[in-house]
């Protein structure tokens, strides 16, 4: 495919998908250059990985300062195996793609999310893949949260299921909303966005009894598409997509 729509040799971001990586929040410590971080930090972890540090490979991105809470400087560690990373850019590589950076699906997912958050408050996401679901809340065009969420297509469809299932992914979203402002000391978006595969179902109003925030379908058309976007490429697509200026899209 990449040859026949002529991408060979396209500049390429690669975007691990949630359940492939892990992020943990730790003290930054003194002395040590940026881009030495992420490897001095990978040590740290051994305690909570359940491989060796030595099999990681690692990276740190800014928590941000206003959410710390009287916690000192705090960064975010992002942390893979070295072994599961190799084999997506050796996939990358072979396909004739340049591989440009390595990006994760929460960091992919601010660059749309920033968009949605037009008078600077807030915006929050929900995107609903096969498996899980992730939650994600920017301000300002940096991340303050990123949330799994455990609940399943299927259990949302099979209607012996969906009741539960419905209030659970609601519980879930609403713990992360109530963590954004008891944890981290920010006011809660009024508005959730919400992606799903299955557009049939109409999950927003089935899940805005349950939320102390309005939710509402993203409005592709307001994002410049003509078509709904398979939801299986948001990650991919919101990695392309420039963090907005000052002015706002």
């Amino acid at each position: 495919m990449v040859e026949s729509e002529g991408w060979s040799g396209a500049a390429t971001t690669l975007v691990l998908p949630l359940d492939q990586y892990q992020v943990f929040q730790m003290d930054r410590p003194e002395g040590i250059d940026e881009s030495e971080l992420g490897d001095a930090l990978k040590w740290k972890l051994k305690d909570f990985l359940d491989f060796s540090p030595s099999e990681a490979v690692s990276d740190v991105f800014p928590f941000p300062r206003d959410a710390s809470r009287g916690r000192g400087e705090l960064v975010n560690v992002v942390a893979a195996r070295k072994v599961l990373v190799s084999e997506l850019v050796r996939l990358v590589q072979e396909a004739g793609l340049e591989l440009e950076r390595i990006d994760i699906a929460e960091l992919a997912l601010r660059n749309l999310v920033c968009r949605l958050d037009e008078n600077r408050r807030g915006a929050a996401l929900v995107h609903l893949k096969d498996n899980y679901g992730q939650m994600v809340i920017c301000r300002d065009n940096t991340l303050y949260l990123s949330r799994k969420l455990d609940v399943t297509s299927e259990d949302l469809r099979d209607a012996a299921r969906q009741e539960s299932a419905v209030q659970s992914l609601a519980l879930e979203m609403q713990r992360s909303l109530d963590y954004y402002e008891s944890q981290l000391g920010q006011v809660p978006p009024a508005m959730i966005r919400l992606v799903a595969r299955d557009s049939v179902l109409p999950l927003a109003s089935m899940l805005s009894s349950y939320v102390a925030a309005g939710i509402e379908t993203l409005d592709w058309n307001a994002l410049g598409l003509q078509a709904d976007l398979d939801s299986r490429c948001l990650p991919a697509w919101s990695a392309c997509l420039p963090m907005p200026e000052d002015g706002r899209p």
